[in-house]
């Protein structure tokens, strides 16, 4: 969904970790289902730049959209904590 609707996103990264001050999805929705890729594409597509956006996906990790790995890589560093809170 991410890549069909933002053409200037060119990777995405989805990782087991969480940064502070995040936005993330109200609910806890199981992995794989249309419930959770519909939740987190509507945070990317009301984040300040989808092609650039670090969404939180609840009690589970974050989804990381950028331009390529480096970027990505490049604005998550240091910024990682390996604990993702349990809400």
């Amino acid at each position: 969904m991410i890549y069909k609707e933002h053409p200037n996103v060119g990777a995405i990264v989805h990782i087991h970790a969480w940064i502070d001050d995040v936005e993330a999805t109200e609910v806890n929705y199981p992995c794989g289902t249309l419930q959770l890729a519909e939740a987190v594409a509507h945070l990317v597509r009301n984040a300040d730049d989808p092609s650039r956006a670090i969404v939180g996906l609840k009690n589970h990790g974050l989804t990381i959209t950028g331009r390529d790995l480096d970027d990505i890589f490049e604005r998550i560093d240091g910024r990682v904590k390996t604990q993702v809170p349990m809400l």
